[in-house]
């Protein structure tokens, strides 16, 4: 039999639309079978053409895929209160009293990213900012055990490039003999409001700068030295302009490059739903972990991890230290109890599961933002 959902609120214009319909046609408009009722005993269509006004049409639309009714309420509570209940009970038919896991998804999701517009929180962020004396003082000495694992020859071959600088030269990097100016720090950070992110631009921009002179004034003596491949040369230099233009545009003017990012982030999260789908039937298989199974349980783990971190936004607001780890252990946690009471698995079998799957799940996901955050610098260049 078809999934049938009740009729939401008090039910008398739907009511008396499929009554219309029913009196009109007194057999089913798509089979032709004899009905006496809403619904084809047959084919179970229900009887209605679904011929409506493009308004009404956008309207019930939006009604069905964003409206908070007594299913959704009861449905994010069970997720809070029992994980793996849902999932568990969505795929074995028990489906009338939750919210479809699609539409869950989709409704959580765009919450999720509205509380991210709201609170001008920054999903990925670049911090430059001066370096201090105990950060060049650790670089230097990560350098000294660089050069000294680095081995014999290359140690001495580094070491005499060093010392032909001569005694008044920084210790900066150098390219084609020009010293770049770049004693900055530069860090990532990670859902962030943007008032919290320190750029120092000026030094951003003479780091920046001296790179590009320097590389610029490298593969122009290339292209002298061998005309030949002159071409490709300017290719790769086109190339390195572009890199650099986009990463000044993440590092200058972060928010333009969110939105941008937002745009596509979405979507590839509702792609990684079938692939963590597909890696959980590595390690979980039977009569109750069918692909199927996992889908389900994989749109609504990530319609939760959307809620949970969601909360988290919400309370870096406030200035609470720590959120994310805690929302982070919050989630492992989480899936752990799911995979145990959705699958009537063991404490062991639970843990091996969530901890394996999710490594993969993060390798991918990980890969899948690279190519997003590469694509973006690339393009908006």
């Amino acid at each position: 039999m078809p999934d049938i959902e009740p009729i939401e609120g008090d039910g008398l214009a739907e009511t008396g639309a499929v009554a219309a319909a029913v009196a009109a046609a007194a057999a089913c408009v798509s089979c032709g079978t004899a009905i006496a009722g809403p619904w084809c005993a047959g084919c179970g269509q229900r009887n209605d053409d679904m011929r409506r006004s493009s308004f009404v049409l956008l309207k019930d639309f939006l009604k069905d895929t964003f409206s908070f009714d007594g299913r959704m309420w009861r449905t994010l509570g069970l997720l809070a209160a029992a994980p793996g209940t849902v999932p568990s009970d969505y795929s074995h038919g028990r489906r009338s009293r939750y919210t479809p896991p699609v539409r869950l998804f989709l409704v959580v999701s765009f919450l999720f990213f509205l509380v991210l517009g709201l609170t001008h929180t920054l999903i990925v962020a670049v911090e430059v900012r001066a370096r201090t004396p105990e950060e060049t003082a650790a670089a230097q000495k990560a350098m000294e055990r660089g050069l000294k694992a680095a081995g014999p020859e290359a140690q001495d071959e580094i070491e005499a490039a060093l010392n032909g600088r001569g005694a008044g030269d920084s210790g900066a990097i150098v390219i084609d003999g020009r010293e770049l100016d770049c004693e900055i720090s530069v860090a990532p950070r990670f859902f962030v409001r943007s008032q919290d992110v320190s750029v120092d631009k000026t030094l951003w921009g003479r780091c920046r700068d001296t790179i590009l002179s320097g590389i610029r004034s490298d593969l122009e003596k290339g292209a002298e030295s061998d005309p030949e491949n002159k071409g490709e040369i300017a290719r790769t230099l086109t190339l390195m302009e572009r890199i650099f233009a986009g990463v000044s545009r993440a590092v200058e003017d972060p928010e333009d490059f969110n939105a941008s990012l937002n745009n596509w982030l979405p979507r590839m999260l509702f792609l990684m739903a079938p692939v963590l789908a597909l890696i959980m039937t590595l390690f979980l298989r039977g009569r109750n972990a069918l692909l199927f199974d996992h889908l389900v349980f994989s749109l609504y783990a990530h319609a939760t991890a959307f809620a949970i971190i969601g909360i988290a936004v919400a309370a870096v607001q406030l200035g609470l230290p720590h959120i994310f780890t805690a929302s982070s252990i919050a989630l492992a946690l989480y899936f752990i109890v799911a995979i145990r009471r959705g699958y009537k698995r063991g404490w062991i079998k639970s843990l091996w599961t969530c901890f394996v799957a999710g490594v993969l799940y993060i390798i991918v996901l990980s890969a899948a933002l690279v190519g997003l955050i590469s694509n973006e610098i690339l393009q908006g260049a």
